[in-house]
């Protein structure tokens, strides 16, 4: 079996290093992606501005729940957030985040990830929603993004 790969790219009217600390900030991920149900950090540290951490999250869709720990790597000023697995119910996870100026104010972001489960069932279940998961964390990242940096309207 094989990992299956979601890659997404967006053009969105904030700076880059706004929308890598947004990406970076994981404790806030409850709140506004459906699908994580609860947020723990551990091991934080940060050294010449790049942030390193372990996040254990909680997923959940329907009558799935499930509990997985990444390494978490920020580097705002350098546009990149990276995921690894630590452990959980993956054979393989991997995600990249880059954040680069589009010249304009703002930015374009590239998302990648590679993940493969141990159970065959989810990972064909998965696979099979894998262009629309892809969409519905980009959206839930623009609209954080939104909420958050957007100018309020006088």
């Amino acid at each position: 079996m094989s990992a299956t790969t979601i890659e997404a790219e967006r053009r969105l009217p904030f700076a880059p290093e706004k929308l890598c600390a947004l990406v970076g900030d994981v404790r806030a991920y409850p709140s506004f992606i459906p699908w994580v149900l609860d947020m723990k950090v551990s091991g934080e540290r940060e050294h010449g501005g790049v942030r390193e951490a372990v996040a254990h999250v909680l997923v959940g869709w329907k009558s799935l729940r499930e509990r997985f720990s990444t390494r978490v790597r920020s580097a705002p000023e350098a546009g990149e957030v990276d995921v690894t697995l630590v452990s959980g119910p993956f054979r393989k996870l991997e995600n990249r985040w880059r954040f680069a100026s589009d010249g304009e104010g703002g930015s374009v972001v590239r998302f990648w990830i590679a993940y493969e489960f141990k159970n065959p069932l989810l990972n064909s279940l998965v696979k099979v929603n894998r262009d629309r998961a892809a969409d519905r964390i980009m959206a839930a990242f623009e609209q954080e993004a939104t909420r958050r940096f957007a100018p309020v309207p006088a």
